[in-house]
């Protein structure tokens, strides 16, 4: 049955089934499933729910306890890489930075290249993911404030 589910798990994220995939994530009693299950070229659902801008299944997977840095085999690209690839809002709107690097030594952002990049979707996202890459690596020592820290921030 663990098989099963996994393969419908696969099969939910490449149709945007929403259904099938809640049906395995919330069955009950409980599905025995991996979230983070790799097919033969190392995808996971969320690697073909980015793939196939299957956002209801994307938004479903990410309540999950899924692992956004998996790499395939085939280029060791990670959801994150394939959906920069995806020229659709809907597809960036769960952008998180990362470093992990597929085979070719490239991050997601260094994938939006040539034309793309020059759109306005491929420099959104440039923006977006180098943005939120320089306030991952600022700590709270990085901010200056004018009247002190806010009272939920230690001095």
């Amino acid at each position: 049955m663990a098989d099963d589910a996994r393969k419908q798990l696969l099969l939910a994220a490449q149709t945007d089934n929403v259904e099938l995939a809640e049906s395995i994530l919330d069955a009950d009693p409980p599905i025995a499933y991996d979230i983070n299950f790799t097919d033969g070229i190392g995808n996971t659902a969320l690697h073909y729910a980015c793939e196939n801008i299957s956002a209801d299944v994307l938004d479903r997977l990410l309540n999950e306890e899924v692992d956004v840095d998996v790499q395939n085999t085939l280029a060791g690209d990670t959801p994150l890489h394939v959906a920069c690839r995806v020229a659709n809002e809907e597809a960036r709107n769960w952008l998180a930075p990362t470093e992990t690097k597929n085979h070719a030594g490239l991050r997601a952002v260094d994938t939006i290249v040539g034309a793309k990049a020059d759109t306005e979707l491929g420099k959104k996202l440039i923006d977006m993911l180098t943005v939120t890459r320089a306030e991952a690596q600022l700590g709270a020592d990085d901010i200056a404030y004018d009247d002190g820290p806010p009272s939920d921030v230690e001095a």
